[in-house]
């Protein structure tokens, strides 16, 4: 075989399985939907506030709220790694 011929063969396989791997990329919801994610996330904070103002008293209610806070802050950390990058030109 020829090495243009092999050449030519080898560069029709490169590219074979690419799409694939394009329609894999993104699977996760916070990663397709990263401003749903981000009200998700606002609203556990809000809600874990408001849970550890009301229940100082109740140790189940500063639990309640202390995870939810941890759950709303590890949601908008991964949604701000998802949003599109703006490039600059």
């Amino acid at each position: 075989m020829s090495v243009r011929k092999k050449n030519r063969k080898a560069v029709k396989h490169t590219h074979k399985h690419q799409g694939s791997k394009k329609s894999a990329k993104q699977i996760g919801f916070v990663s397709t939907h990263p401003r749903a994610a981000m009200f998700t996330g606002s609203s556990l904070i809000v809600i874990g506030v408001f849970l550890l103002i009301t229940g100082m008293g109740n140790d189940a209610k500063f639990g309640l709220a202390m995870l939810s806070m941890a759950i709303g802050t590890i949601i908008l950390f991964f949604e701000n790694s998802a949003l599109p990058k703006k490039t600059v030109k």
